[in-house]
């Protein structure tokens, strides 16, 4: 008569076992914190769908459970659906209007949300009003991040100088110009600070450190987006000279030509903090386990 294996017969009662213990728990119901994490996971594979399928299910599992709500609102965003992403993000906050938790998340997400709506008082509001307007300098790190990397790519989150930017965009759409110049500056300079270290700081932000003190400062000399095309073919090649403004900028807005070179760093700026290049360089290293967090 043959004999199962010593080691197979133990795997096999281990595994009735189990069945056993399983079968007199019962059925597993996943936590609304559980369904939120879910979400997140599909979020970061670029599974949008998916994602706001488990965040609207956290949801109707507990109306209050912030984390779900702020993944539908960053969800709807990715899905082009703007006003389905200010109507999620204003609904919780509406209910909830005190401090809690990765407030900065909802403040972020509707200025992106209202600046893809076109609307920019409101967009400017969010960023300026109740983004930077609540960040906690008094602990030295007021450099916040969302930090629910695509693909698990940790240089693809989005940080403060993104909404910075969208701030930015909104004072010049609204022809506050000086606001716009001055939000531009701070974005140059928190770029330049802010930099992981080891990293090329002059290519990352296309400026000359005059004085070499490592960082963009007042007297450096901060590219403009012009050049000298020598073989005219409206493209800037490396032999070619690039033009240089000093920072801070400080342009003439009753002209046409200061209001187009304050538009180009704008766009300028647009092309650094693109998340497909990876290029703003801040390392965002601290989680709470729910994605908030800051960049230092």
């Amino acid at each position: 008569m043959m004999r199962l294996p010593y080691n197979t017969m133990i795997k096999s009662v281990f595994f009735l076992i189990m069945i056993f213990f399983i079968s007199c728990r019962g059925d597993i119901i996943p936590s609304d914190s559980d369904l939120s994490s879910y979400g997140w996971n599909y979020y970061e594979n670029g599974e949008f769908d998916e994602a706001l399928t488990w965040f609207t299910d956290a949801i109707k599992k507990d109306s209050a459970h912030f984390d779900a709500y702020n993944g539908v609102g960053w969800t709807m965003g990715q899905l082009r659906q703007a006003d389905s992403s200010v109507y999620y993000f204003e609904r919780y906050l509406s209910r909830h209007p005190g401090n809690f938790d990765n407030i900065l998340d909802f403040y972020a997400g509707l200025a992106f949300a209202y600046n893809g709506l076109g609307d920019d008082a409101n967009a400017r509001i969010y960023a300026q009003d109740y983004f930077f307007g609540n960040q906690n300098t008094e602990i030295g790190d007021p450099y916040w991040c969302f930090c629910h990397a695509f693909n698990g790519v940790g240089e693809l989150h989005i940080n403060e100088i993104d909404v910075r930017l969208v701030l930015a965009i909104s004072e010049y759409r609204l022809g506050l110009f000086e606001n716009a110049e001055i939000s531009v500056n701070q974005a140059y300079a928190t770029l330049s600070n802010q930099l992981e270290p080891g990293l090329n700081t002059s290519t990352l932000t296309d400026y000359l450190d005059i004085n070499e003190s490592g960082v963009l400062d007042a007297g450096d000399r901060l590219f403009n987006g012009r050049w000298i095309d020598t073989n005219g073919n409206n493209m800037l090649d490396e032999s070619e000279t690039k033009e240089f403004d000093t920072y801070p900028l400080n342009y003439d807005y009753s002209t046409v030509d200061g209001r187009a070179d304050l538009s180009e760093h704008l766009a300028i700026l647009q092309s650094k903090l693109d998340r497909a290049n990876a290029d703003n360089g801040l390392s965002c290293i601290e989680d709470n386990g729910q994605g908030g967090g800051y960049c230092q």
